[in-house]
């Protein structure tokens, strides 16, 4: 005989009023829904953790039936009110949109819930890319650095070229004391960079002096740019340029044109000197790794037997001599330019 059960579902809510922490005239509360799959004592600890994190208002659910996790807004900008409703699966992970917590994730959920005060739905929800920004903000970063630097470099104080290019862009130059006394003591930029846009200008000048360029969003502020110490950085930095899409030939012509080459009697140094101009777009060396690998080009005797090659090919033998080796990168406007590194 086959038999039918009939269940009932009983919804037990239980409230827990919490103190809000410091974090602005937000308002984070959370309903949190348990099914009859989950653990019967994770109600308390949970209300535990919840509350232990920062949430205002937690409210847990005992149903029958799970939701989808969710989070909306209501308020006003100046007092936002934020609902979040969350699931826990059957692994006892807690579910909330944009992210997955366990029950001793005070700390995780803590930042979380100061995000989302802090910066609001796009804190927690918001696909993070390269730099830990969102893809708009990356693009606001890009558009930004496009910007020509348009102002000559050659001879003057690396401080004074940071102050000036801080002028020309949206976002905020930032560094800390120590690495604006690092940047006080250095020599003065050797090289013209007003045809390069500021964000690849900005990162080969300051890669001499072991520094980077990091785009950053600090939490419930605007995203700007900061100057770290490359040993510091712990994450990504802006790039000496990036990979072109197009061929070499394409971007610069001279390097696919036949010559007649001999070199003999000339350093590395001399003899790049007399093709920098043959290229036809600029030409920048990776001075800091040169230091750390000991190379120096006034001290590397080079030589290339008479040949007839293209000019690309003589360039590229040379600098192996050297250890180097050279590349046509472009800038963030498509701008060419040949970075000599190893």
């Amino acid at each position: 005989m086959n038999k039918t059960y009939l269940y009932w579902f009983t919804v037990v809510v239980a409230t827990l009023p919490i103190a809000s922490i410091a974090r602005g005239d937000a308002w984070i509360s959370v309903e949190l829904i348990l099914t009859s799959q989950n653990d019967p004592l994770a109600q308390r600890e949970w209300l535990e953790t919840l509350s232990s994190a920062g949430a205002d208002d937690v409210r847990v659910v005992n149903s029958g039936r799970s939701k989808e996790p969710s989070l909306t807004q209501t308020g006003s900008a100046e007092r936002p009110r934020y609902k979040l409703i969350g699931a826990v699966d059957s692994r006892g992970q807690l579910l909330l949109p944009g992210g997955r917590f366990g029950q001793r994730d005070v700390s995780k959920l803590r930042k979380y819930f100061e995000s989302l005060s802090a910066d609001g739905t796009e804190g927690v929800t918001a696909e993070r890319g390269k730099f830990g920004l969102t893809k708009n903000q990356t693009q606001q970063v890009t558009d930004d650095l496009a910007r020509p630097l348009g102002f000559a470099t050659t001879g003057i104080a690396l401080g004074d070229v940071l102050k000036q290019a801080d002028q020309g862009t949206k976002l905020s130059l930032h560094m800390d004391d120590q690495v604006w006394r690092q940047v006080s003591k250095a020599q003065p930029v050797p090289e013209e960079f007003q045809t390069l846009t500021t964000g690849t200008a900005l990162a080969i000048m300051l890669k001499r002096e072991g520094l980077v360029l990091v785009p950053t969003k600090p939490q419930g502020k605007e995203v700007e740019l900061r100057i770290e110490r490359a040993s510091d950085a712990t994450g990504d930095s802006w790039p000496i340029g990036w990979k072109p899409n197009r061929s070499p030939s394409e971007l610069a012509p001279a390097t696919a044109e036949e010559i007649n080459a001999e070199v003999e009697g000339f350093t590395l140094a001399e003899a790049m000197k007399s093709i920098e101009p043959r290229l036809g777009i600029p030409v920048y060396w990776d001075h800091a790794t040169m230091q750390a690998k000991e190379i120096d080009p006034n001290e590397v005797n080079v030589r290339l037997a008479r040949q007839r090659t293209r000019l690309g090919r003589v360039a590229d033998r040379l600098l192996f001599q050297g250890r180097l080796r050279g590349d046509i990168l472009v800038d963030e406007a498509g701008t060419p330019f040949y970075w000599i590194s190893r």
